[in-house]
This record gives structure tokens, C-alpha cells and sequence, in this order.
């Protein structure tokens, strides 16, 4: 009975340890966090510096040749630009839209400009076209003065005739549009006759060199043309 007690009040004792706070086998004790390690930012660090000079790149140096061709082409460059503002100041001018007329000699200028470089560099067709167009311009500016001159050298040449035929009862008159056609009228006229004429007066080529469009050979009844571009009388 006594034994029994012993171990029941001995465990009483274990359990009011227990209750006490007491806690059996090792500690444990909560982990602690790790140290942070600050690192304070300093200036970045920079490549040495260095004093060896950097070599210029320079470009190749152009042949002869090379540089003769780069010339040539500036040259053209340079043509295509004036003539495209001569070009521009002329259709400006005969549009209406300006009153300042274009300078011939510019437009021959540029022509030869343009000549010689096509004449130099056959394969160029763009530099010989265009001195064809400044050609042609010119022809535009001088065509009403041309036309003129070449009707008044028409009615010359019809008078001279006239005065020269006189004494045969032939008359020689020009008409039509910038007296672009001559007449020789006779009472005997015949188509003989007119051949005949023509051969000795040498009618056909100065009616080519007048650029006559037209000859009319009549004596009042009958007429024969001579039809200047067929060259024959019909």
C-alpha cells in the first residue's frame, strides 16, 4: 500500500513539473534571420584612358580615268538642269504665263554644251536627245521669222521671173498661204511647153530650194501642175 502511494505521489510530481513550465530534452530556440551585408555604390569604373591617336580613314585615291569620267558626268549633270530651267522659262513664255521671251543663244548654248558631251560618249543617248530638243527650240522661236523670209524670198523669186518673161507674154504670180505656190500663165502655154520651161528655168529646183508646195503651168484654158515632192509634171 505504501509502495503504491510512493509511485503516485511521484507521479503527481512529474506532472506538476510538467504544469510548471518545464520542458524535457534540448532547448530549442527560434532561428535567428540572417545578416544583411549593405554594399554602398560607388562611381563606376571607367576604361583607361588611352593616347594613342586614332588613324584618319581617307578615301582611295581615283585614277586618272576615274576622275575624268566623274568631270563628264558633272558637266552633264550641270546641262540636264539648265536645260530643264530653260525649258520650263520657255513653255512659261509661250503659254502666257510669262512675259520675259527665252534668249536664243541659250538655247544654242546648251546645244552644243549637250553635242559635246554625246560626241564624246556615244552611248549618252540622253545627252543627244536633249540637244535635239534645244535644237528644236530654237526652230520654234525662229519659225515665224523663218516663215516670213521664205515667203518674201518666194515673192522675190516670182517677180525676177516675171521681169524675165515679159517679153514672152508670160506672167509668174505667187498666192496661197505664205505664197507657198507660184504660177506661170501664157496664152500658148502647152504641156510641151511647160516641160520645156521647166528644164531650161530650172523651175524644179528652185521651187525645192523656195519649198514651193506647188507650179501651175496654164494659158487660161488648161493647167498642168508640177507636184514638187514626186518631182513630175501631171
Amino acid at each position: 500500500m505504501l509502495r503504491r502511494k510512493t509511485v503516485f505521489l511521484s507521479g503527481l510530481g512529474f506532472a506538476a513539473l510538467l504544469a510548471g513550465g518545464f520542458t524535457a530534452g534540448p532547448v530549442l530556440t527560434p532561428q535567428t534571420e540572417s545578416p544583411v551585408i549593405r554594399v554602398q555604390a560607388g562611381e563606376p569604373e571607367t576604361a583607361p584612358e588611352t593616347t594613342a591617336a586614332i588613324p584618319a580613314q581617307t578615301e582611295p585615291k581615283l585614277t586618272a580615268e576615274e576622275e575624268k569620267a566623274a568631270a563628264t558626268r558633272l558637266a552633264f549633270d550641270r546641262a540636264l538642269v539648265d536645260a530643264a530651267v530653260l525649258n520650263n522659262e520657255y513653255e512659261s513664255y509661250r503659254r502666257g504665263r510669262s512675259r520675259k521671251p527665252v534668249s536664243l543663244s541659250a538655247f544654242r548654248s546648251l546645244e552644243l554644251r549637250l553635242s559635246m558631251i554625246a560626241d564624246a560618249d556615244p552611248a549618252n543617248t540622253q545627252a543627244r536627245d536633249m540637244a535635239n530638243m534645244m535644237k528644236m527650240r530654237q526652230y520654234e522661236i525662229l519659225q515665224p521669222s523663218v516663215e516670213i523670209a521664205a515667203s518674201a524670198n518666194r515673192l522675190l523669186y516670182a517677180h525676177a521671173m516675171a521681169e524675165r518673161m515679159r517679153d514672152d507674154g508670160t506672167q509668174v504670180m505667187v498666192y496661197g498661204a505664205g505664197n507657198n505656190a507660184v504660177r506661170f500663165v501664157s496664152p500658148h502655154m502647152t504641156r510641151q511647153m511647160a516641160m520645156q520651161l521647166s528644164e531650161s528655168a530650172r523651175i524644179p529646183e528652185k521651187a525645192k530650194a523656195l519649198q514651193f508646195q506647188r507650179v501651175v503651168f496654164g494659158n487660161g484654158r488648161r493647167s498642168w501642175t508640177y507636184d514638187v515632192s514626186r518631182n513630175r509634171l501631171r
